[in-house]
């Protein structure tokens, strides 16, 4: 099939599911994904995977993670560190090494590929969880913002595991590559605090001037730099766009910059790289086994249920605006980070379709279920 009409099929399709899912109060990526899930070969046979998609996939991951970096800032890490290290500990360590012990040892997966089946399946994802701390009406109490800084702390921890399985046998190596490339980052993103009027001016005269374009292309290659550098020493790119993200904030670049460049983004990603990733990522579905079908629904349990009780404790001593529940809702809810973390690991062979699939379907499940915790009306209904 014809590149253009594959992706005129994938993003008419994701975008209207995603749309008919949110209006039933469903995360819109649930209905992207079983876009590419009905289009796949494994059910209407429709669009067939290929490298030229894979490609397409590739880059918009560079993308979604740029955008989700414009919207963290150090601060929120550093600020929160206590309640964002109980958080990761609760919604993310304890279960990812229960699920992973389950994997191995009772499913016989090997090392990494147990590993990472557990982390795509139990990972809470910002993309999503942004998102809802918004239209809930959490972002400006320092209740989201803890929220928030433990699952940046849980996301990163996740991005660090897959770049230690591309590497495995180098795992002390790469820890350590990440740990002093991040430490150069802080510094770099303290230096660039430190000469913020200078930095401001230059973006803000050129949003005077009219040359977005040259703003836009500082902003692409600087990011492209931060992700091939990543990618030389042998960890991961996504990393590197999530990092880049990071370091443009209104600190750096001023108010009308950052507002440019999140509302441009913002359009590019929820019009298309956004739908057109899940989509693809929907096309390498495939009917689990029944062996895999039961450790599925084994790992969703363990992170529902475990992940669930555990946020309930860690919530109820370090909340005090956001209801235990609605905390529960929102660190269960799954998405973009784990589908990510999963089609790194299928393309670089870790994992085998079957278990991608049952990482895409445990997802969609988790999506369908943590957030009816959420009792609030959300923003603007």
């Amino acid at each position: 099939m014809e590149i253009l009409i594959a992706l005129l099929l994938l993003l008419s399709v994701s975008t209207i599911l995603g749309k008919l899912f949110e209006r039933f109060g469903v995360t819109e990526i649930v209905g992207q994904i079983i876009a590419g899930i009905l289009l796949s070969p494994a059910v209407f046979d429709i669009v067939a995977p290929s490298t030229v998609l894979s490609g397409i996939a590739e880059v918009s991951i560079f993308f979604i993670l740029l955008f989700i970096g414009l919207q963290i800032t150090t601060e929120v890490l550093t600020n929160h560190l206590k309640s964002a290290s109980m958080f990761t500990a609760s919604s993310f360590v304890i279960p990812i090494f229960i699920m992973s012990s389950i994997a191995i040892f009772a499913f016989h997966f090997g090392l990494a590929e147990g590993v990472i089946t557990a982390v795509a399946i139990g990972v809470p994802s910002i993309s999503i969880i942004s998102v809802l701390v918004y239209r809930y009406s959490m972002i400006n109490l320092e209740d989201g913002k803890r929220i928030l800084s433990g699952v940046i702390m849980t996301d990163i921890l996740a991005f660090v595991i897959l770049a230690a399985a591309l590497k495995i046998s180098h795992i002390a190596a790469v820890v350590a590559s990440i740990v002093i490339f991040v430490a150069v980052l802080l510094y770099f993103d303290r230096m660039l605090r430190y000469h913020d009027a200078k930095v401001r001016g230059f973006f803000e005269r050129m949003i005077k001037e009219k040359e977005e374009a040259i703003v836009f292309a500082i902003v692409i290659i600087l990011s492209l730099i931060i992700a091939a550098i990543l990618q030389l020493i042998g960890i991961t790119y996504v990393l590197g766009a999530l990092f880049a993200g990071m370091l443009i904030h209104k600190t750096t670049v001023g108010p009308r910059a950052t507002r440019m460049l999140e509302n441009t983004f913002r359009r590019l990603n929820d019009s298309f790289f956004i739908p057109v990733f899940f989509s693809i990522a929907g096309l390498d579905f495939a009917v689990p086994s029944l062996s895999f079908g039961e450790l599925m629904v084994i790992l969703v349990l363990v992170s529902g249920i475990v992940g669930g009780i555990l946020n309930y404790y860690v919530a109820k001593s370090r909340l005090r605006k956001i209801g235990k529940g609605e905390a529960v809702g929102i660190l269960g809810s799954r998405g973009a980070v784990g589908i990510i973390i999963a089609t790194i690991a299928l393309q670089s062979g870790i994992i085998s379709n079957p278990v991608y699939t049952i990482i895409l379907v445990g997802t969609i499940m988790l999506s369908l279920t943590m957030p009816l915790l959420l009792s609030k009306k959300p923003q603007g209904t």
